[in-house]
């Protein structure tokens, strides 16, 4: 049966919301919306109820696409102030084949979670590896121990933790809209889910994701996140400069940055213009050339910025650094990292058909993270019922611990 699964992405610039339906191992798009949000700075809530509307709309009109009400979904949590922690478990094998069954794997990821503060929030648990014991004595170390014979199994197990007023604001809004959050997933996280490859689970890397207000810089290590930091500078900065050369308002400004900006100067044309009106309805044209100078030094500055705070987060040497967020698609972006970083950094192409821009990345990324815990887990899980899968595949849209929040999800497929 095809699987059908929503995830949902609330940024300080754009709500995304994306249903995917998951088939025969590959993930396809059934619908995608994506609105401006409200209320919300520098990753926090600060007007719930202008965020509550944005949010409605981006439901309305998401459903009025698949001709099916949304009831159910992930929801990304930003990591500000995150924390990582890893820890062990260890659990005896009780069937009477003493075969380690999913069951079992659950239990030792639930052994691991001791000593969490009262006030963080446990938004993911990531397994490094398990290991099976005989007699008391170290068997084999590996990544899935399904169906071995021991009488022991033992986890090393990364935490992603947050604050836990964070989590909770992000949860209380989406579910004041009448949806359920059945799982968390920090946002991060999800990105690398996205774009990692064979080679990046291998490596110490690290990726930077450009967002309007703030920028994430996290660092991976054989695909385990191991440290992350929200900066507070983002492609804002570019507007304001790009409003206040050309005495614009900020609306305009954003708009010839995406329409006509180019990163790097050298690859830009010095006789192409773009025409506007300032904010006293004079004409302004904008040379490519100039644009590209401003841009070019903004981007350069946010790059540095991340460029520092990788210094601070790890001391390992970076094998990788993969650039996202919506500035990405912009041309010439590839040439600036290039001067910033060398050859060791690059952007990220979704090839996902209908969502192929760079600020769909941590959404569909969140439904893949999903699927790959429900497989760890031996479920078998859809976020729409049999019913609605029907109607979907019938509709032309198709074609276009008890105080814990995390605890309700994670009990749900760790215990059930």
């Amino acid at each position: 049966m095809k699987k059908i699964y929503t995830s949902i992405d609330i940024g300080s610039d754009t709500i995304r919301i994306l249903v995917s339906e998951y088939f025969d191992g590959k993930q396809r798009t059934l619908a995608v919306s994506s609105v401006r949000s409200k209320g919300v700075k520098n990753g926090f809530i600060t007007d719930e109820n202008a965020l509550l509307e944005r949010i409605k709309l981006a439901l309305d009109d998401i459903n009025s696409r698949i001709n099916i009400t949304i009831k159910k979904a992930v929801l990304t949590i930003p990591p500000l102030d995150a924390e990582y922690s890893l820890v062990h478990g260890n659990v005896p094998i009780v069937n009477d084949e003493k075969m380690v069954t999913q069951k079992d794997v659950v239990r030792v990821q639930n052994a691991s979670l001791n000593d969490i503060l009262p006030n963080m929030e446990l938004v993911s648990i990531t397994p490094i590896d398990f290991t099976i014991y005989e007699n008391g004595s170290e068997i084999e170390t590996l990544k899935d121990p399904t169906n071995k014979i021991c009488d022991r199994l033992g986890v090393r197990a990364m935490l992603a933790l947050v604050p836990k007023t964070h989590v909770i604001s992000y949860v209380k809004v989406v579910e004041a809209v009448g949806i359920e959050v059945v799982d968390l997933a920090l946002s991060t996280v999800c990105d690398y889910e996205e774009v990692k490859t064979d080679e990046m689970d291998q490596e110490c890397g690290a990726l930077i994701n450009i967002g309007r207000d703030t920028t994430v810089v996290s660092v991976f290590n054989k695909g385990i996140i191991t440290n992350s930091e929200v900066l507070k500078i983002g492609s804002r900065v570019i507007d304001e400069d790009i409003s206040y050369i050309y005495y614009t308002n900020k609306k305009t400004a954003r708009k010839i940055k995406e329409n006509f900006g180019i990163a790097n100067p050298r690859y830009a044309s010095k006789n192409e213009t773009y025409e506007t009106r300032d904010i006293n309805s004079k004409l302004v044209s904008i040379n490519q050339y100039e644009l590209a100078e401003v841009i070019n030094k903004r981007l350069s500055q946010i790059l540095n910025v991340a460029k520092n705070e990788l210094k601070v987060l790890t001391n390992k040497q970076i094998r990788y650094i993969m650039v996202l967020g919506g500035i990405t698609d912009m041309p010439g972006i590839n040439f600036v990292l290039e001067d910033m970083f060398g050859k060791t950094a690059k952007t990220y192409s979704i090839n996902t058909l209908g969502i192929r821009k760079a600020r769909f990345i941590t959404v569909s990324g969140a439904i893949k993270h999903f699927i790959k815990k429900i497989k760890l887990r031996g479920k078998e899980y859809s976020m729409f019922s049999s019913d609605d899968v029907d109607n979907l595949i019938h509709s032309k849209a198709r074609i276009g611990r008890s105080d814990s929040v995390f605890g309700r999800f994670f009990s749900y497929f760790f215990d059930n």
